[in-house]
């Protein structure tokens, strides 16, 4: 198993690796030929293209995947640059470059953004951890933080989410853009190169794929192989049987390899490359082509169920020489966080109703989709859940919606027209109920009822103000949402949040 160091503006600068990876050449010659190759690459000093994970317009970013902050050197570091688990060089080049990186690519078009700052922070004010990739917007990740230049160049919304490459303003001068095809149904590797491939490393194909098309003259794609590896470098730190796929580029007659090694199950006989694959091993996208002053230069980007892994291709001398960037944990079914600056408003807006609330403060909170639009509401409550109160919280910005007493309670229903309710009942005293409903629509309210009964009789009815006699006050219930919607209530306390 072979890794490569890359020395990028006079610092030496190794990819980190989160998987077992070897090179396997076509080509004749050692490991040095192979060195020889990526170093050749040091006359070119531009910094690489990077990998901007971009979720929405206002979160758009190239997360860190390592403490930005240089380790002092010491005695006992002197070989940092030299370890190859660490990816701190080529994040420090993307760092000090960061406001030159000014071209994104988006639907094969350039479009101009620009560097607006570095998150190293959550709202809290406590240090945030890279290598993690989130579905929420609420929920911050480190790194420099991008912008569109002209806002109107923003991908439409279902192009959220995912990753862009991003190009240093030099970048381009040196490079000629490749077009990129991507079948349009799954389609094997040639079946000749298959063959050599299953001779070379007397194994039998289970699957192979091609994955695009680069300049009318590349195939990209993989093959995956069912058994184990017995040839694979021996591991001291990965001490377990190997199962093997092969990244392929064919240009021509010539063929280029690098592979990847995942881990063999003898007693289920199965082969698996990444958390939640199934057996199967994932695609490899190229998102960007270069034809470079050394040759192909390919961005990729390799997802998994769980994970991410973003980098270069570099295919020479019969290798793929692979520059891995980061490989990111994908996080799945995130608890969505509420800040302190957040709860503090909520609780403005609580005590706003009565000073008298100030001895029983708001400690405990849940979120609820009372419309059922996907933006949540906020509920909360005192640390013995006596009393609480209930918040819109659309774009964060909370704003009162109601307030539970020891004998008021919430109850909650959904219509199918994109209505919710939240109801507030109790006793009132002697035999008078009180009743308070609120309906919301995309997160807003947009009528508030209330209701006074004695034995059962309505008494005084109000809906937004205007005074309503108890027939208009009961057909007006009769309109209003009647689906049950009572939440699963896990109660979080702000300490509990990591």
């Amino acid at each position: 198993m072979k890794k490569y160091v890359l020395f990028i503006v006079c610092a030496i600068a190794v990819m980190m690796s989160c998987k077992n990876k070897g090179q396997a050449s076509e080509a004749s010659g050692a490991d040095s030929t192979a060195v020889d190759s990526v170093l050749a690459e040091l006359n070119d000093t531009t910094p690489l293209p990077m990998m901007l994970y971009y979720m929405n317009p206002q979160n758009m970013m190239m997360v860190y995947w390592i403490d930005p902050t240089e380790p002092e050197k010491t005695k006992d570091n002197a070989d940092f640059y030299n370890d190859i688990h660490n990816g701190w060089g080529v994040q420090n080049m993307f760092t000090r470059n960061a406001a030159n990186y000014t071209k994104m690519l988006m639907n094969d078009k350039w479009v101009d953004i620009k560097f607006i700052g570095e998150v190293t922070k959550d709202p809290d004010g406590k240090t945030l951890y890279g290598g993690e990739m989130h579905g929420r917007p609420s929920i911050p990740s480190p790194g420099l933080k991008y912008a569109f230049a002209n806002p109107k160049d923003a991908p439409k919304s279902d192009e959220w989410s995912n990753m862009y490459i991003v190009v240093h303003k030099d970048y381009l001068t040196s490079r000629k853009q490749l077009k990129i095809d991507y079948p349009d149904s799954e389609k094997p590797m040639p079946k000749a190169v298959v063959k050599k491939m299953e001779q070379k490393y007397g194994m039998t194909a289970s699957h192979s794929q091609i994955c695009s098309k680069i300049d009318g003259r590349y195939t990209q794609g993989f093959i995956q192989f069912v058994g184990e590896y017995k040839k694979a470098p021996k591991n001291p730190d990965n001490d377990y049987k190997k199962a093997l796929a092969l990244e392929v580029i064919i240009d021509g007659d010539s063929l280029y390899t690098l592979e990847v090694l995942g881990y063999y199950d003898e007693e289920s006989k199965s082969c698996t490359w990444n958390a939640d694959d199934g057996g199967d091993y994932c695609p490899t996208n190229i998102y960007a082509a270069f034809e470079g002053p050394k040759g192909l230069e390919l961005c990729y980007r390799h997802s998994a169920p769980e994970s991410c892994t973003v980098g270069m291709y570099l295919p020479r001398n019969g290798e793929i020489n692979e520059l891995e960037y980061a490989c990111y944990h994908v996080m799945v079914d995130e608890q969505e966080p509420l800040w302190n600056k957040e709860i503090a408003e909520m609780q403005k807006l609580y005590l706003k109703e009565s000073e008298a609330r100030k001895d029983c403060p708001l400690k405990k909170f849940n979120f609820i989709d009372i419309d059922n639009d996907d933006i949540n509401e906020v509920w909360m409550r005192d640390k013995d859940e006596n009393i609480g109160a209930l918040f819109t919280f659309k774009d964060r910005k909370p704003q009162l919606i109601c307030i539970e007493t020891e004998k008021m309670k919430a109850s909650f229903k959904r219509s199918n027209d994109g209505r919710g309710s939240v109801k507030i009942s109790g006793p009132a005293g002697g035999s008078s109920y009180a009743t308070e409903l609120y309906v919301l629509k995309k997160s807003q309210v947009v009528e508030r009822f209330f209701m006074m009964e004695v034995e059962g009789e309505i008494t005084d009815a109000e809906l937004n103000g205007k005074t309503l006699t108890k027939w208009e006050a009961a057909d007006y219930l009769d309109k209003t949402p009647s689906i049950n919607n009572e939440p699963y209530l896990y109660w979080q306390e702000k300490e509990e949040q990591q």
